[in-house]
């Protein structure tokens, strides 16, 4: 197999998985003034993420013979870390019962990245050519430019209704978010 190149998919998704670690230990080495800002950035960084997978990655997962069954795989893993991810942002930031969500959150979030470098991105990475793999890394970094900016877990587990569903949801989040600096 060829070396991935610095803007291809198998690098991007390498990185944001390097960046959601990063993001786990800045939440668990927060103090009490700077906990809720470390969360919501984890938040944020988890969601684009998804979301990008969900519009890049896992549709063209679905184009290689096999790649329905990865795809299931990874979507309920992704649908219960949304779950997960929407129970954290209601509990005290500084209780025990964070600790433990976001303990919990944390293993289900790396295990699923891990899954996906061992199994869902070699399955793809071998089936298309190194400009592929870069068009689907520019389409990548383009979703992850405008999903919600809250974890939305209600939503349908297959596209295409949730990636429209996370549109409006976007939106939603958006106005929400305009109405209350006003």
């Amino acid at each position: 197999m060829r070396p991935p190149r610095p803007d291809d998919l198998v690098t991007l998704i390498e990185e944001d998985h390097r960046e959601i670690e990063r993001r786990f230990e800045e939440v668990e080495a927060s103090g009490k003034s700077t906990r809720a800002e470390a969360l919501w950035k984890l938040a944020d960084q988890l969601v684009r993420h998804e979301v990008a997978e969900e519009a890049v990655l896992y549709p063209a997962l679905r184009s290689v013979p096999g790649g329905d069954a990865i795809v299931r795989r990874r979507l309920e893993e992704q649908a219960r870390a949304e779950e997960d991810l929407a129970r954290l942002e209601k509990l005290d930031l500084h209780s025990a019962d964070c600790d433990h969500a976001l303990a919990k959150l944390r293993d289900e979030v790396l295990s699923h990245a891990k899954e996906e470098e061992v199994q869902a991105i070699p399955f793809l990475a071998g089936s298309r050519s190194g400009d592929d793999m870069v068009e689907l890394g520019l389409r990548y970094t383009e979703a992850k430019l405008s999903p919600p900016n809250r974890p939305h877990p209600p939503l349908p587990y297959e596209p295409p209704p949730r990636q429209i569903l996370r549109s409006v949801a976007a939106l939603s989040d958006r106005v929400r978010d305009a109405v209350g600096k006003l």
